[in-house]
C-alpha cells in the first residue's frame, strides 16, 4: 500500500513539474501571440506581417536576425538579444532611467529607449512609428503599463526598446523621440 502512494505521489509531481516547466512557456507563447493581435501595428513581435507605412514590428519579439521592415522613409528592425557589446553595457549602465540615445556603431545606427527601473512585470515601450522626412528622423514609442487590475508579477523590471536602422546615420539626421505616456 505504501509503494502505491509513493508511486502516486511521484507521478503528481513529475505531471506538476512539467505542467510548470512547459505550461510557463506556453503561457509565454500565448502571451506572445496575445500581444501580437492586441499591437496591431505597435510593438511586440517580428511576425506581424504588414504594408508599407503600418508597424510591421510590434516590440520587443524580434530576434535581431530578421529582416528589415519599411516606415514611413525608415528601413529598421526590432532587436530583442544579441546587441553590439556598446547596447549591451548602455543598457546595463542606463537601466534604472528613463533614457532615449542613438549609437552608431558599425555603419549602423541603433536607437535605444529606456523606461527605467519598474515595480512589476507588464511594463513596455512600443514602437509606434519611424518618420523620415526634411532631415529629422522622429521615434514615436509609447509606454504601457498593466491595467490596474492585472494579475501580474511582483518583479522589478527594466523594460527597453532597441531599433536598429539601415540607411540612416547618426550625426546626418536630427533625432527626435516623441513618447506617449
Amino acid at each position: 500500500m505504501k509503494k502505491k502512494i509513493q508511486t502516486v505521489l511521484i507521478v503528481i509531481f513529475c505531471i506538476l513539474v512539467c505542467f510548470s516547466l512547459f505550461g510557463c512557456s506556453l503561457n509565454s507563447e500565448a502571451t506572445k501571440d496575445t500581444s501580437d493581435s492586441q499591437s496591431a501595428g505597435n510593438n511586440s513581435s517580428d511576425s506581424s506581417e504588414g504594408q508599407e507605412g503600418d508597424n510591421p514590428m510590434p516590440n520587443g519579439q524580434d530576434s535581431g536576425k530578421g529582416e528589415f521592415q519599411q516606415w514611413d522613409g525608415v528601413k529598421a528592425r526590432i532587436l530583442t538579444e544579441n546587441y553590439p557589446a556598446e547596447i549591451a553595457q548602455y543598457l546595463e549602465d542606463n537601466k534604472e532611467k528613463e533614457t532615449q540615445q542613438a549609437f552608431n556603431i558599425d555603419n549602423r545606427t541603433y536607437l535605444v529607449l529606456t523606461m527605467g527601473q519598474q515595480p512589476t512585470a507588464g511594463y513596455a515601450i512600443e514602437l509606434q512609428a519611424l518618420k523620415l522626412q526634411d532631415g529629422t528622423l522622429t521615434v514615436v514609442a509609447s509606454y504601457q503599463k498593466p491595467a490596474k487590475d492585472a494579475i501580474v508579477a511582483t518583479v522589478i523590471t527594466y523594460p527597453s526598446l532597441v531599433i536598429e536602422t539601415d540607411d540612416i546615420y547618426e550625426g546626418h539626421y536630427l533625432i527626435e523621440y516623441e513618447i506617449q505616456k
